[in-house]
């Protein structure tokens, strides 16, 4: 049974750099963040045993957590289907393969795909080299 395609994914670039924040597991989710309209961003806020982990656009971090970045972020916007496979493993592949660090983040429409802001112009070129179109 032949392997399906490697899907081709349209990824929208969204403005400004973004942090990885993690605050304790029993913090409150800053209001701030819940509050703040997202025209052309995103906010992700996830709460494990271990962490509150929020995603949010550099100038909003905040300021009592640890902070890992700039990150710049794509947006694989759908819906993408649940049965479809691939998705972001198409994303993350040519990244990681070139050694090129990755986070992402899952909605129910789509992914967020983040790297490192120093590596934004790499990652982009490796991005349309395995076939992905970027807006």
């Amino acid at each position: 049974m032949p392997l399906p395609a490697t899907p081709s994914v349209d990824l929208h670039v969204l403005a400004g750099d973004y942090v990885i924040a993690r605050l304790p597991p029993e913090a409150e989710a800053p209001a701030a963040l819940l509050a703040a309209p997202q025209a052309d961003g995103f906010v992700s806020i996830t709460r494990t045993p271990q962490e509150l982990s929020i995603v949010c656009p550099a100038a909003l971090a905040p300021d009592d957590a640890e902070i890992d970045g700039t990150w710049a972020a794509l947006y694989a916007s759908g819906p993408i289907p649940f049965g479809l496979t691939g998705v972001v493993t198409s994303l993350v592949a040519p990244l990681s393969a070139a050694g090129a660090p990755v986070f992402v983040v899952s909605t129910f429409d789509g992914d967020i795909l983040m790297v490192p802001s120093a590596q934004y112009e790499n990652a982009r070129g490796l991005l349309r080299a395995a076939g992905h179109t970027l807006h």
